[in-house]
């Protein structure tokens, strides 16, 4: 994802299908779930809700760690693409979620509906 598209989804802000994350959690996680059974979505880790790049900082496995947590704390397994991007200097990890064909997708042995996404539970 080249910078262009990624200030287009920064200046449109967070919505059902975007989610803008300070730094890599269990939230995210849940997010990821919650996308899957859903539309799909982006989540951009080192942008605050407001859309102001923060960066991030993370090490050459971090990004491999990232997937394996979404991968395996989500049931069926959902496998995230991450790739790392640098926005004014700062670099942002950009996580696509695709909608899942097989639902309910559950993190964590519970079922992502969105209630964090301001969906419907």
């Amino acid at each position: 994802m080249n910078q262009d598209e990624i200030m287009k989804i920064i200046n449109s802000g967070e919505s059902e299908t975007v989610e803008f994350k300070t730094s890599f959690d269990k939230e995210v996680a849940e997010t990821s779930g919650a996308f899957a059974n859903t539309k799909g979505g982006v989540l951009l880790i080192g942008a605050s809700d407001r859309g102001e790049i923060k960066g991030i900082r993370i090490g050459k496995e971090t990004l491999k760690d990232w997937t394996n947590q979404i991968s395996q704390g989500t049931e069926p397994r959902v496998i995230p693409e991450i790739e790392l991007s640098e926005i004014d200097g700062k670099s942002v990890a950009i996580i696509r979620i695709k909608e899942f064909p097989i639902k309910p997708v559950s993190y964590d042995w519970k079922a992502c509906k969105g209630a964090n996404l301001g969906l419907s539970a």
